[in-house]
Formats: structure tokens, C-alpha cells, sequence
């Protein structure tokens, strides 16, 4: 297998989707054979998790932005900045996100590289006219374009008229699994101040896509189901920390959370960013796994909690529909209807050999997903870009 010189872009260093992708993802291609080096931008902060290929941390100053749009510019910047001093250093310029595949474009732009590649996990619904531009040109700009579910590869030639290839996500269930032989689903509540509770679990924070109001909802009718008989039912939500301003939609969370009667850190635990080494331990304090996501890319976390033995209530929308099958592996739901979903809450919890049967059909189906095979396929994507380049060279030099 050919070694290739990779480098590999995201724009953070938190545990979003698109960064933990870039880690598993360069991590699984150096087990391959490849050179391989990450780029971030950072802001005086390290990755969640520890990495084991190099990589460097680009900073970013850490002040108050007077707009979205300056905030966005400005990240713009600095990232083709330094870019601009290892264009020599690679063979492939891979871009996670839409910051990093505007800065390839500046570099393709100025002759300083001849191509880039970009993955899509999706495609956000921005009001800032600087994201809305930036978002766009990392949809049409890449010579390359991979897309992680056949659901974006329709949208995007149906509405951009690309050709992306598919590379579905992997799912590391080494690390999911990691809970120590004499840890009991009760030890792991207590490490989160939950003993004694059922326990709901969501991961991705407080925003619009992740439909954490509509879960809210259905959390509080299950939990006055359930405290009928005498049980306490709490949701922990982990995760959530992103680029982007989600401050109006927080703040109505937390007025609903007000305005229904609960507490936090009582029935309803914001825990934020969980440190990696806590997050086996988060899992398996879970009873259910609530996603009612309305818009996702694949959905990574679903395919992580599988992984770690929980089961899962998810919208039944694509992509997710193309892993998820309803009654088969999960409990599927149409993303706004909170009524349904706490009834299939209710349902899980009441029913000991339902949950059995869908952490054994969950555990299935994360096997299917693996790193190895995704790296694999990117290699075999990466030589036959590369093979493409050589050729057009060769016709040039003729």
C-alpha cells in the first residue's frame, strides 16, 4: 500500500462530529502506512482526547468578535496564513469542515496547491451571510468532495449537481467499552451524581439541530409517568460546545426547563464537554439513548452508544434511517412529535428484555462500522487522486 503525505484540517478541538471524525479518521490511516498530520485551530485549549499522530494547533485569539461574520473571516485568515508555509509538506489536503476548506481554496487560489479534497458530514441552515458564503464555496469549490451517508451524496448532486463518494463513519467500540470488570451500571451513576435514577442520555448539547426543546418536553411527561411510581427519572446531556452562537435557543431551554418546574443538576444535568476517559462511564449510566435529531450528517453518536450498550430512540430521518431500522435496532420518531417520544421512553423503560434486545441488535450494527474500513477507503480514494494528478502532469509536460 502506497504512503502517502496527508494532511488532515478541522476547525476546533472539542468534541464535535466533524473533529472526532478527523482524529479517528488520521489515526486509522496511520495504522495504514500513512504519513499523516492534523491541523486545528485552536483557542489555548487541546484536543478532548488524547491523539497519537502528530499535530499542530493553530491559534486563534481568543477575544470578542463584533460579529459572526468578522469571527468567521478572521479564523479564514489565519488558517490559510499559516497553511501557506507547508504546502510543500503533503500530498493530500483534506478539509473537515467549511473554515479549513476555505483556506485550501485561498492556497488552490494563489497557486500554491492543485487541489484539495473536502468531506460533508451536512449541510447547516446558517443566517450569517459570512457562513452562508463559506458554506457554499466548500460545497463547490473542492475538486474533491466525500460525503458520509448516500442520503448527502443525493442531496448534493440533486441540488449542486456534484459527484461525491461515499465513506461511511466508523465507530471505535474499544473505547466505548473500557468500563472496569467491577463497575456496575450503578458505580457509572454515581461518578455523575445520578444513584438511584433511571437515566436518559443525549450527546450533542443545547441547539436547534440537536432538538434538545422537543426532548425537554418529552422528558418531563415520562418523568411525572414515572415518579407516579415512585421512580426518578433524570437526563443527562453531554457534549456541545461548537463555533457557532446558539444563545437565543439556550436561553429558551433554560426557560422551559424553569417554566416546567424542574431543577438543574436535579432532573436535568448540563454536563458540557465530558473529559474522553469519563465517557465509557457516561454511557453506561444510561437506561436510553435519546436522539430526535432534525437534521444530522450520520449521526456518530447514535452509532458510539450502540457500541456501548445502550438503546436508542432516534428520528426516523435520513441518514440515520440508512444504519437505524425501527423496531429492528432502535425506536424511530418523527423528530418534533415530543408525545411519542416520551411514550417510547416509557415503553423502553418498562420493558427489561425490549432494552435486551436492542443493545444486542445496537451491538450488531456498530460491528458493520469500523475506522480500518473507512481509512481503507480513503487510501484507495487518495491514490487514485493522486494517480489523476500525475497523469495531467505528464500530458502538461508533453
Amino acid at each position: 500500500m502506497n504512503s502517502n503525505r496527508i494532511a488532515l484540517l478541522t476547525y476546533s478541538t472539542k468534541p464535535r462530529g466533524g473533529v472526532v471524525h478527523t482524529l479517528s479518521l488520521a489515526e486509522s490511516l496511520a495504522e495504514l502506512g500513512q504519513e499523516v498530520h492534523i491541523y486545528a485551530l485552536a483557542t489555548g485549549r487541546e484536543f478532548f482526547r488524547q491523539v497519537d499522530v502528530p499535530y499542530t494547533l493553530i491559534e486563534c485569539p481568543e477575544f470578542k468578535y463584533s460579529s459572526m461574520d468578522e469571527k468567521v473571516a478572521s479564523y479564514i485568515e489565519i488558517y490559510t496564513n499559516y497553511l501557506k508555509s507547508v504546502t510543500d509538506e503533503y500530498d493530500i489536503f483534506h478539509a473537515e469542515d467549511c473554515i479549513s476548506a476555505n483556506a485550501l481554496l485561498n492556497l488552490r487560489n494563489i497557486g500554491l496547491i492543485d487541489h484539495y479534497v473536502r468531506t460533508i458530514h451536512h449541510i447547516d441552515d446558517f443566517t450569517s451571510p459570512s457562513l452562508v458564503e463559506c458554506q457554499l464555496k466548500s460545497i463547490v469549490e473542492p475538486d474533491y468532495v466525500i460525503v458520509v451517508s448516500k442520503f448527502w451524496e443525493r442531496e448534493l448532486s440533486e441540488k449542486y449537481s456534484l459527484n461525491p463518494i461515499v465513506i461511511n463513519n466508523g465507530v471505535s467500540t474499544s473505547n466505548l467499552t473500557k468500563i472496569n470488570a467491577t463497575d456496575s451500571k450503578e458505580d457509572s451513576k454515581k461518578t455523575f451524581n445520578v444513584s438511584g435514577a433511571r437515566v436518559l442520555l443525549s450527546i450533542g448539547g443545547i441547539e436547534p439541530r440537536k432538538n434538545t426543546i422537543t426532548t425537554l418536553k418529552a422528558y418531563n411527561i415520562a418523568r411525572s409517568e414515572l415518579e407516579e411510581k415512585g421512580q426518578k427519572l433524570v437526563w443527562l446531556i453531554g457534549g456541545g460546545e461548537t463555533l457557532f452562537d446558539y444563545r437565543d435557543y439556550r436561553d429558551e431551554f433554560f426557560s422551559e426547563v424553569k417554566s416546567l418546574g424542574l431543577e438543574l443538576d436535579k432532573d436535568v444535568f448540563v454536563l458540557g464537554n465530558v473529559p474522553e476517559d469519563k465517557m465509557p462511564s457516561l454511557y453506561n449510566s444510561a437506561d436510553v439513548f435519546v436522539f430526535p435529531s432534525i437534521k444530522e450528517g450520520w449521526g456518530l453518536v447514535v452509532l458510539e452508544a450502540m457500541a456501548a450498550s445502550v438503546p436508542i430512540i432516534a428520528s426516523g430521518i435520513e441518514p440515520m434511517t440508512e444504519y437505524l431500522l425501527d423496531e429492528e435496532n432502535a425506536l424511530l420518531i418523527s423528530p418534533m412529535d415530543y408525545e411519542d417520544l416520551a411514550k417510547k421512553i416509557m415503553i423502553l423503560l418498562d420493558n427489561a428484555d425490549l432494552q435486551a434486545h436492542f443493545i444486542k441488535r445496537g451491538l450488531n450494527t456498530a460491528k458493520m462500522y469500523s475506522w480500518q474500513n473507512a481509512a481503507r477507503k480513503h487510501i484507495e480514494f487518495y491514490n487514485d487522486i493522486l494517480i489523476k494528478d500525475s497523469n495531467l502532469k505528464a500530458v502538461g509536460n508533453d
